[in-house]
C-alpha cells in the first residue's frame, strides 16, 4: 500500500493547507528521521574508559590472566550483560589450563567485576557489573544500575591496600558512582 505523496502549505507553526482544496489542518509537521544502523552489527558494548582505569588498579590482584578472561568475557557479552560460556570454553579460547581460568573468573567475581547468574545446562552464566560495561537499551542500563547499587554490588577498589569499596567522594572524577 503505497502512501500518496502531498504537498501543502504552511500557514504559521501549528496550520497548514491543501493547495488543491484549501482544507486547513491544525498540528505540528515532525519529521522522523530512519533510525541508523551500527557499523558494528551486534557486537558492540558501551564501556566508561574510567573502566580501563579500573582494571588497571586491579593489575596486581587479577594478574594477565584475570584481565584476558575479563576481556574474552566482555567479547562474549549479550544483551543486559549476561554470558554464557563454560569455563572450559574460555580456557580452549585462552589457551589457558582450566584451573587457571577458574581461578582468574574467581578473582573477577570477589573484586566485583562479575557476577555468576543461573546456571543453562552444565555452564554457568556470568553477568558484567553495569557500572563498567553495557550492552543494552540506555533505560535498561539505567535500571541495570540502580538495581545493582541496591543489592549492595561493589567494584572493590585496587592497589595497595586491602581491598575496600571504591566510592564516589574518593574518585569524584568518575561519570558513575561506583
Amino acid at each position: 500500500m503505497a502512501m500518496e505523496r502531498q504537498k501543502r502549505g504552511m500557514i504559521d507553526e501549528s496550520r497548514s493547507f491543501d493547495p488543491k482544496t484549501g482544507e486547513v489542518q491544525e498540528g505540528s509537521m515532525v519529521w522522523v528521521p530512519k533510525p541508523s544502523k551500527s557499523q558494528f552489527g551486534t557486537d558492540w558494548f558501551k564501556m566508561a574508559q574510567t573502566t580501563l582505569k579500573v582494571i588497571n588498579q586491579h593489575r596486581k590482584e587479577l594478574g594477565l590472566e584475570g584481565i584476558v578472561v575479563f576481556n574474552s568475557l566482555m567479547a562474549r557479552l549479550d544483551f543486559q550483560n549476561f554470558i554464557q560460556v563454560s569455563q572450559a570454553e574460555i580456557a580452549e579460547e585462552l589457551d589457558m589450563k582450566p584451573s587457571n581460568v577458574s581461578r582468574a573468573v574467581k578473582r573477577l567475581i570477589e573484586h566485583g567485576f562479575v557476577k555468576v547468574g543461573p546456571k543453562v545446562g552444565r555452564s554457568s552464566t556470568y553477568q558484567l557489573h553495569p557500572e563498567l560495561v553495557w550492552k543494552g537499551k540506555n533505560p535498561a542500563h539505567f535500571k541495570a544500575r540502580e538495581t545493582a547499587r541496591s543489592q549492595g554490588w561493589k567494584v572493590i577498589k585496587g592497589g595497595k591496600d586491602k581491598p575496600k569499596a571504591i566510592t564516589s567522594e574518593e574518585q569524584p572524577d568518575l561519570p558513575f558512582p561506583l
